[in-house]
């Protein structure tokens, strides 16, 4: 009974946590938005509707980002439990999806930002399912076509059409695995290539405009907008994520070996989701996509490591939060 209230606790205290986080950053994001937030994404085809959307309801799409970035905290959460990725009972998935999507920088096209992450949290958890739980091809086809969906919201996740294949062969190596992961992941892009052909266009046409709004400069400076705080912000969870790929590869016995193929997964996603910053069409939309594999890696250290040490990473990554917020309204 004690254990059961400690953990009802401590749900409590991060759910509170979450929605402080998430109402800040949200009120902050509207009504003081900094720098280059506002910079648009580069066009793509679900992108440019959904932009266009948002110029007709600002508010609403606001209020969509909001809700859409609490459950998805809220979902990272559960599945870390839910599907046994821990060696031990940890939730600390939820403040680093929210602190990661939005306590550095929110992108000003919020309805776009809100539809790339619950692609991110759909995907995550399917390809979590697949791996720890089901082996069914069904789990994959569905994680990879979230992930080949993501691309046509957002520009620079076209990454992901080449790395996702190598990815997956670190959790499966069968060729029938990857066979169902390629043709997964390219069904969405050939939809829309269809989709074109029949309204007499080329059929190569959307693969085409995706490569080059890809490669189009979004003018987008991610050093013009940060300041000391996130940079301290940035530098803990840099230090959190390269502490867990430390365990991951030191510690071999810590890990089940479902666990360990899953947890390489996700360090190999998020160096992906990072490595998209460097491509010309980057935007702060990105921080939506690095906020999945950043909180599905990074609580392996609360259940591996010394608390005092984590403690103090968690603390000084709230606060460093809180200052950047404070720094970001007055810029």
């Amino acid at each position: 009974m004690a254990k059961k209230r400690v953990v009802r606790h401590r749900i409590f205290d991060l759910t509170i946590t979450l929605i402080i986080i998430v109402a800040v950053t949200t009120l902050r994001a509207v009504m003081m938005p900094a720098g280059d937030e506002l910079m648009p994404n580069t066009d793509t085809p679900i992108g440019a509707i959904l932009q266009n959307l948002q110029g007709s309801v600002p508010t609403l799409s606001a209020l969509i980002w909001a809700v859409v970035l609490f459950f998805a905290s809220m979902g990272a959460g559960s599945y870390g439990t839910q599907y046994s990725l821990y060696p031990a009972y940890t939730l600390m998935a939820i403040p680093i999806v929210a602190i990661t999507a939005a306590a550095i920088m929110v992108s000003g096209e919020m309805l776009l930002s809100a539809a790339a992450l619950v692609i991110m949290m759909l995907a995550t958890k399917y390809i979590h399912r697949f791996v720890m739980r089901s082996d069914s091809f069904s789990d994959l086809s569905l994680a990879m076509l979230y992930y080949g969906l993501l691309p046509l919201v957002v520009a620079p996740t076209a990454l992901l059409y080449a790395a996702m294949p190598l990815l997956v062969l670190i959790v499966r190596s069968s060729w029938r695995h990857w066979v169902v992961c390629t043709s997964s992941l390219a069904f969405p892009l050939l939809s829309v290539s269809y989709w074109s052909w029949c309204a007499g266009n080329g059929f190569l046409t959307p693969i085409d405009e995706l490569y080059t709004s890809m490669l189009t400069p979004s003018e987008f400076s991610f050093f013009s907008t940060i300041n000391p705080a996130g940079i301290i912000l940035l530098g803990v969870l840099i230090v959190m994520s390269l502490c867990s790929i430390t365990l991951i590869i030191s510690d071999k016995y810590s890990l089940k070996v479902r666990s360990r193929a899953m947890m390489r997964f996700n360090a190999l996603l998020l160096l992906t989701s990072v490595g998209m910053f460097f491509l010309p069409s980057a935007t702060a939309t990105l921080f939506a996509i690095v906020a999945m594999p950043a909180a599905m890696l990074i609580p392996l250290i609360f259940v591996r490591m010394g608390v005092s040490f984590t403690e103090m990473l968690y603390r000084l990554m709230l606060l460093a939060a809180a200052a950047n917020m404070v720094l970001l309204s007055v810029m």
